[in-house]
């Protein structure tokens, strides 16, 4: 399923708005009472989550145990941010040095380097070199010179980790591992899939903006959300209407970290085969939103799809990928003049 050329631009109604869509599609209704709601910020960003069921304390308390546990897992593990972290650890390690790693952090690299490869390598987290130094550059609004881009490319490519036997080891001393454009993802599935575990089958979890849903609203029906357009939350002028059944969907976009230079607008997604960040044109694509049956997998092919030079190119690879998973439903949105 495609969207493309409208004259504004649109997004996936994300992060704290969304949530207050889920029940009734009415902006600010309170669930009604046959449901419980966890909410706070983690990370500095804001989780919702929905149980399907009116929970007593003692489940409350159960609930809300799962959910910071797994929320201080995913940032002793996975978080860049924390320089404590399991990642942050052996993004300091020198190459060729093999480190142990944890299960966890191993399921979730084979799983980043499915990503990798169905993506053609558009996805690429070992661009992190790279966003850094062109974030620091344009909020001073300067450029990085040609040769400190040249000189990092040469630490950036998926193909510089290996993963053998439990251990990782690295090309170049500089490769380091951004895991931020699919760790939303799957921490939004170990908060599914755990609390179907403990007992819960019909839940609803967003954590900025990546959502899934398992099983029914308590009304027997789907959880529904919609696609807004960005400042406006009316669903009745949502791009469309999306019941998630047993589905997930996240959402990549140029809207929310920009920086202007002159007359070009650069946004924080790097190219891996350039080296250069992606700028907000007419014609190109500004939101991309991907329904999958998994989170992780909808959020790193919501930012592969950023990566193609029109709508037009991205169709084609979208056509490729939905001829081995054809309940992938994709929204392209594009700037007009």
């Amino acid at each position: 399923m495609f969207c493309c050329g409208f004259r504004s631009f649109f997004f996936l109604c994300a992060s704290v708005s969304l949530w207050l869509f889920f029940l009734c599609g009415c902006e600010k209704a309170p669930p009604p009472p046959s449901t419980t709601a966890f909410a706070a910020n983690v990370m500095t960003i804001d989780y919702h989550i929905q149980v399907g069921k009116s929970l007593s304390p003692t489940e409350i308390t159960a609930v809300q145990h799962l959910i910071d546990s797994t929320f201080k897992e995913v940032n002793d593990l996975y978080n860049i941010f924390n320089p404590d972290s399991e990642l942050s650890t052996l993004n300091r390690l020198p190459a060729n040095t093999p480190i142990p790693l944890s299960p966890q952090l191993e399921h979730l690299l084979r799983l980043t380097d499915h990503v990798v490869k169905v993506t053609q390598g558009r996805f690429d987290p070992t661009i992190k070199p790279l966003y850094t130094l062109w974030k620091t550059h344009l909020e001073q609004q300067t450029i990085p010179d040609t040769l400190s881009i040249a000189t990092l490319q040469q630490a950036v490519g998926w193909n510089k980790i290996h993963v053998t036997n439990g251990q990782l080891t690295k090309d170049h001393d500089q490769t380091s591992i951004d895991l931020g454009g699919i760790a939303k993802g799957y921490a939004v599935d170990l908060l599914i899939e755990r609390l179907n575990h403990l007992g819960y089958p019909d839940v609803i979890v967003e954590w900025g903006g990546e959502i899934r849903a398992s099983g029914i609203h308590p009304d027997q029906r789907s959880w529904n959300i919609f696609i807004s357009r960005l400042g406006d939350p009316n669903p009745d002028h949502a791009i469309d209407k999306i019941s998630l059944n047993n589905q997930a969907i996240a959402t990549s976009g140029d809207y929310l970290q920009n920086w202007k230079i002159g007359e070009t607008t650069y946004f924080h997604i790097i190219d891996p085969r350039t080296g250069q960040p992606l700028i907000s044109a007419p014609g190109k694509i500004t939101s991309a939103s991907v329904v999958a049956n998994a989170c992780w997998f909808a959020d790193g092919l919501a930012t592969a799809a950023m990566l193609f030079n029109s709508p037009e190119e991205a169709k084609q690879w979208i056509a490729e990928v939905q001829k081995e998973y054809p309940e992938i439903a994709f929204w392209l949105v594009t700037r007009d003049d």
